[in-house]
């Protein structure tokens, strides 16, 4: 009779616990002798849970950095100038910016430590440019065309923010000292969300509701794929060829969450909780933070993919 040895070249491992689950143990076979099971390392796709509550609910603020060392700030239902930062399980307020507004546009992907938030709305729209160092914001150079509702990308010293009310597609780089105006996105419109980096960025929705994507390669805006469901006050982070978006108004609030590839968006698992102008945390499409978000809520889901896990084989 034919052994599991001699048909896949090694024996069944005999453990008295199961492995963390981690791509490692993906499609591992072993005997749990405690619970006299045969487990199997599985892969899932992606899942939101729940994460740690934010001390203020509150919506269309900025948030970046990764997804366990996340920093959120600004933000409207009042105006706000606080800011948070994420260890991957709880929020802890911190310096507060130095103007109060909303709707700004937001760059950074260092842990906590790099930020920038730019434009928004005071309520007069806004020009300003802070910079936050891990331990307080400084104001910098002012944007050349004030505005809110606009997309941000990038880094706290290579940014790029397009689009803005009113509707306008006019972009401009940040070098870490001054803002520049560049190429002119394709279509004016407003309320898009960014990601990426200078020279490989991503926008995407807008409004009214939009499905437009496009790509920026650091002087030309180029069309990507259209997402599923057009969208405006969306909300993603990721790369140029890894972005999940999430949330939004389709008019309707919305719990659709989406995934990009470089070409085109494939709708995946959505969120608990439907929401728009969630503030958005994450370097890659492949583990985000939505924080807060309309209606004012202080609920916080953590994306991840792909889910592992252990399942139990039943055997006969």
């Amino acid at each position: 009779m034919a052994t599991y040895k001699g048909i896949q070249g090694y024996t069944v491992q005999n453990l008295s616990s199961d492995p963390t689950a981690s791509s490692a143990t993906v499609g591992q076979l072993w005997y749990n002798s405690a619970a006299g099971k045969f487990k199997l390392g599985v892969e899932a796709t992606g899942a939101w849970s729940s994460g740690g509550a934010i001390n203020q609910g509150r919506h269309l603020g900025g948030g970046c950095g990764p997804q366990t060392a996340a920093i959120i700030f600004a933000g409207q239902d009042p105006k706000y100038n606080i800011a948070e930062t994420y260890d991957g399980s709880t929020w802890t307020e911190v310096a507060d910016l130095t103007t109060a507004r909303s709707t700004l546009g937001n760059a950074g992907q260092a842990p906590q430590t790099t930020a920038l938030g730019f434009g928004g709305i005071e309520p007069a729209l806004s020009d300003k440019t802070e910079n936050y160092n891990g331990t307080s914001w400084t104001e910098l150079g002012n944007l050349n065309t004030a505005g809110g509702y606009g997309a941000g990308f990038g880094t706290s010293t290579a940014a790029v923010y397009a689009l803005r009310n009113p509707a306008s597609g006019v972009t401009e780089e940040w070098n870490g000292t001054a803002w520049t105006t560049v190429t002119a996105v394709p279509t004016s419109y407003y309320g898009a969300r960014g990601s990426g980096l200078l020279a490989a960025g991503l926008i995407f929705g807008g409004y009214p509701p939009s499905a437009l994507t496009f790509e920026y390669d650091g002087t030309n805006w180029t069309a990507g794929g259209a997402l599923n469901t057009a969208r405006d006050n969306i909300a993603g982070v990721g790369t140029q060829a890894d972005s999940v978006a999430f949330g939004g108004q389709e008019p309707t609030i919305s719990t659709k969450t989406e995934q990009y590839n470089g070409t085109g968006w494939t709708e995946v698992a959505d969120m608990t909780q439907a929401r728009h102008s969630a503030m958005p945390a994450g370097t890659t499409g492949g583990a985000a933070i939505a924080a807060g978000g309309a209606p004012a809520i202080t609920l916080t889901e953590e994306w991840n993919d792909p889910v592992y896990a252990i399942k139990t084989v039943t055997v006969s």
